[in-house]
């Protein structure tokens, strides 16, 4: 409560608050995944470093909880003293799947149908 104190700020400007920040981003058939987090893992990556992050983890792990665990992991402080990494940190990892690409049906397979030449009648 120490940090809601300012008594000049509306409830949306003090230090803590529990506004979100919002993005409105239209996804594209190339994202592979979103991630939601709170502000201890923004303190400690910038959105660019987690993609990358995200993405060589994906490369070598299919359990997104452990390539969250491996986030939250990387973003841990090593002590308290520099204050960096000590906030709490909660993260939320959704891949996309991508249509299933059926093989080309037998019909789709075959070449087009010829046209009988009118002469071999």
């Amino acid at each position: 409560m120490e940090f809601k104190q300012n008594k000049y700020l509306p409830a949306e400007k003090q230090i803590v608050t529990a506004n979100p920040d919002i993005n409105n981003v239209e996804l594209c058939d190339d994202d592979d995944f979103i991630v939601l987090a709170c502000d201890g893992i923004w303190d400690c990556m910038s959105s660019q470093q987690l993609v990358d992050f995200v993405h060589e983890q994906l490369r070598m792990e299919n359990k997104l909880s452990v390539v969250c665990e491996r986030v939250l992991d990387r973003c841990l402080a090593p002590s308290t003293a520099g204050g960096e990494g000590c906030d709490n940190m909660t993260m939320v990892l959704v891949q996309f799947k991508k249509p299933i690409q059926s093989p080309p049906s037998v019909d789709e397979q075959s070449s087009p149908s010829k046209t009988a030449d009118p002469e071999s009648k």
